[in-house]
């Protein structure tokens, strides 16, 4: 029996489109027949036979056998893969393993195999056709993209990554890919780095690869922007957080000069922090561009603010980011830089561990469950037994559980999803937020993102934006500390006038938390203006740790408070 996705990664995007769409038809078979295909191709690994995978025939025979799993519970089995050990979780030798630091700050490593590989792809193929069918959509209704895209001789309904290549080139920000090993010689990379290695766009990336890979911050920043900035075909920018595309754009504006120079001149800057090898790979890259340095500087000289995307990206006609969760408030924060026809679509919900959905339509989180890939149970979160994709109602909100050909089974995402219609019978799904991260000290259990919102919309009442928002579950005093670092600047805020305005948001909003207030249950949450750089000191100790800062997903819901040194004000 052939699994789901390989009949994906096997067609033409156009057939396997149609194929999609008949499985989203049948969403009890697809799911059946997956989990079929993946139990029958782990019968005789080490956890096969621990979960008497002989004996299953059936979903019930599944969930009979096989528990409910963390991280922690798959852990032993991981060790001996990193040892390189086969057959343990799945049949054969593992390909690779993807480090993510998850919610908690502990590394995982999480495995990957061929099989998964192509699931995975399958999903990621499938996500590009759906963005391209709204590509030439956008295209259409765009006089700007129209002459652009006529003035380079491109056919507008060729779309595909495949017919794009030689003609456009896209910006990616992108996680380094390191060359680090387990014991067992087996290699370690990113998500957002394997992800680009199969995205059907890794051939038109409009710098050197070879610069995902810098140990400077900076130096990253620095050349990738100048050798994207030599381009002015670039179509697509992407970014799993837009705050980081948004970080590159203003640090672009900020060295203009200095980096017109280089373009010019085919140099690389001195100041820059790279090792001797780094930098006879940049020198190697560079040469002389006098034509389009001459470019960038009459935008320059039109005045700072317009060094921008809008100007020295003509033909920029596509947006990828996450769209929700708490980092799609982000977004707003790119806008500005880029043409108002651009069209904003979701990078899709995933993780280190499955690509979940595929968003169909521009400007929305939501995606179709990518049933083809990835067995799924939901729980609800009233309580229950877990239910399967076919079974979830419209509205609804569940824990995630998945169950995938590189060895996760039954396994807790801690992630919380909402049900948004349906594409046949299977179910359209966007991230909420992680179980972690839902707020409660009196069972008002507040969702982190939503509570974020609130923190937005009475800053911007205020008159700023938060670069970064913190919260701390205070239970001593029974109430919050919330702690905001402004984007810019320090306001003359009264932050007591904040927290009783942000306390007034969320008693509005929140049924719950409004009832505890009233009960005395929970008292008055504080507000506390934070210095410039916490956010940064954040990433750089999260960095220490081993993450990229690309892959980092700074907490809302924190278990200790900042150190005081970083407080400027507080109510």
């Amino acid at each position: 029996m052939s699994a789901p996705y390989d009949e994906v990664i096997s067609l033409p995007d156009r057939e396997a489109v149609g194929i999609w769409k008949d499985m989203c038809g049948d969403c009890r078979g697809t799911q059946e027949r997956l989990l079929t295909c993946i139990v029958e191709s782990a019968r005789d690994t080490a956890y096969g036979r621990d979960h008497n995978f002989d004996s299953i025939g059936s979903v019930e025979d599944f969930r009979r056998e096989v528990p409910i799993s963390d991280y922690e519970d798959l852990e032993p089995y991981i060790d001996r893969l990193a040892k390189g050990e086969a057959d343990v979780l799945f049949a054969g030798a593992t390909d690779y393993f993807i480090s993510t630091s998850g919610t908690t700050g502990k590394a995982k490593m999480i495995p990957e195999c061929r099989a998964s590989l192509n699931a995975k792809n399958a999903v990621n193929k499938l996500r590009n056709a759906c963005m391209a069918v709204a590509l030439q959509k956008t295209i259409a209704g765009s006089r700007r993209l129209q002459t652009a895209l006529a003035s380079m001789g491109v056919d507008l309904g060729a779309m595909s990554p495949r017919d794009l290549a030689g003609k456009f080139t896209y910006y990616s920000v992108t996680s380094a890919i390191p060359d680090r090993r387990t014991e067992g010689g087996i290699s370690i990379g990113f998500a957002s780095g394997k992800t680009f290695e199969g995205s059907g766009f890794s051939d038109m990336l409009s710098y050197p690869s070879e610069f995902m890979g810098l140990s400077d911050g900076e130096a990253t920043m620095y050349l990738t922007m100048m050798f994207a900035l030599r381009h002015d075909n670039v179509a697509l920018v992407t970014s799993n957080n837009a705050a980081r595309l948004h970080a590159r754009l203003v640090y672009a504006q900020e060295h203009a000069e200095e980096i017109i120079s280089d373009i010019r001149n085919g140099t690389v800057s001195p100041r820059l922090s790279l090792s001797e090898e780094e930098r006879r790979i940049a020198e190697g890259h560079a040469e002389p561009d006098p034509a389009s340095a001459d470019r960038l500087q009459k935008i320059l000289d039109t005045g700072r603010e317009n060094f921008t995307p809008r100007n020295y990206w003509p033909c920029l006609a596509a947006a990828r980011f996450w769209l929700g969760g708490s980092v799609g408030v982000n977004v707003d924060k790119v806008r500005p830089f880029l043409p108002d026809d651009v069209m904003y679509f979701d990078i899709g919900y995933g993780a280190s561990e499955a690509k979940i959905n595929i968003p169909t339509v521009p400007g929305s989180p939501v995606g179709v469950l990518g049933t083809m890939s990835v067995f799924y149970e939901f729980v609800p979160l009233d309580g229950g037994e877990p239910l399967l994709a076919d079974e979830l109602e419209d509205g609804g909100e569940y824990e995630l559980l998945l169950t995938n050909i590189a060895g996760l089974y039954r396994y807790r995402m801690h992630d919380i999803v909402r049900v948004v219609g349906f594409t046949g019978n299977t179910p359209n799904v966007e991230f909420v937020t992680k179980s972690r991260e839902i707020l409660n000290i009196a069972q008002e259990k507040l969702p982190a993102p939503s509570v974020l919102d609130c923190v937005n919309e009475v800053a911007s009442s205020l008159g700023f934006v938060p670069r970064q928002t913190q919260i701390y579950e205070n239970i001593p005093a029974q109430a919050y500390d919330v702690y905001i670092e402004p984007e810019s600047g320090h306001p003359s805020v009264d932050v007591s006038a904040m927290s009783e305005a942000l306390d007034g948001k969320l008693r509005e909003r929140f049924e719950l938390y409004n009832r505890n207030r009233m009960l005395g249950s929970l008292n008055r949450l504080t507000v506390h203006l934070m210095k410039d750089g916490w956010q940064e000191s954040l990433f750089r100790k999260r960095e220490s740790e081993g993450a990229p800062r690309s892959q980092i997903k700074l907490d809302t819901r924190i278990r200790s408070r900042p150190e005081d040194d970083w407080i400027i004000r507080e109510d």
